[in-house]
């Protein structure tokens, strides 16, 4: 076979191998062009670290307000039956009366004296006044003389709460809950911030995808260019 003869067989294999890379790309290069929403996988969240500061939510949470059960408020308030009573009149015990105490003024009952811990609280006692000082009444109010540990079940405060609510002969309304300050962030790290650490695709991110696209439009051209112009 002559050198000419050996030549157009030798383009030819040529011609065919980049033809068929041609077809394998142009796949590809089409979808890039297309105009199509390329999707992206939701990959692993990231956890801040244990050393995050605890995100303080509003006063009272949907669970707060679900938790206030009369029922369950009286068996939990047997506790407190022999310093306090709830009857309309009641007389005062160890500690004050507490008929209406909801919504009354802090250390302000008729004929009973208490301790400046308490009297030097300015305000009434609203939901979350009460729930904080029946979680833990030392920490509340220093020096108090109310020697008594505090309930630390959320529930059982606002159980106890709601029942000293409906004993009252004009109850106080009963409390909404609190909406959250915008999406309150979720471990530590804002919304917004979570969903573009969530977008990757396969490990890529868009601007190296958009490099590679560029990458396989070059590639494309100089194929073309190569089988238009054999050796």
């Amino acid at each position: 076979m002559d050198d000419l003869g050996f030549n157009k067989i030798a383009g030819a294999v040529l011609a065919t191998g980049l033809g068929m890379l041609l077809l394998m790309k142009l796949p590809g290069l089409v979808m890039a062009d297309s105009g199509e929403v390329i999707a992206y996988k939701v990959g692993p969240i990231a956890v801040p670290d244990g050393n995050a500061a605890p995100v303080d939510l509003p006063f009272p949470q949907q669970s707060w307000v679900d938790a206030m059960d009369a029922a369950k408020g009286a068996k939990v308030f047997k506790k407190c039956k022999s310093c306090h009573n709830v009857d309309p009149g009641g007389a005062n015990g160890t500690g004050p009366a507490l008929h209406g105490v909801v919504g009354n003024d802090i250390g302000a009952v008729g004929g009973f004296k208490f301790s400046t811990a308490l009297t030097g609280i300015e305000g009434n006692w609203t939901y979350e006044a009460l729930d904080a000082f029946l979680k833990k009444p030392s920490k509340y109010a220093p020096g108090t003389k109310m020697n008594f540990v505090g309930l630390k079940k959320d529930e059982d405060r606002a159980a106890v709460i709601e029942y000293l609510r409906v004993a009252d002969a004009s109850p106080e309304v009963k409390p909404s809950p609190a909406a959250a300050e915008g999406e309150m962030m979720k471990d530590g790290m804002a919304p917004e911030s979570m969903e573009k650490d969530a977008m990757v695709d396969e490990g890529t991110a868009p601007d190296t995808m958009e490099k590679e696209t560029m990458e396989k439009k070059e590639m494309i051209k100089e194929t073309m260019e190569k089988v238009e112009t054999p050796e």
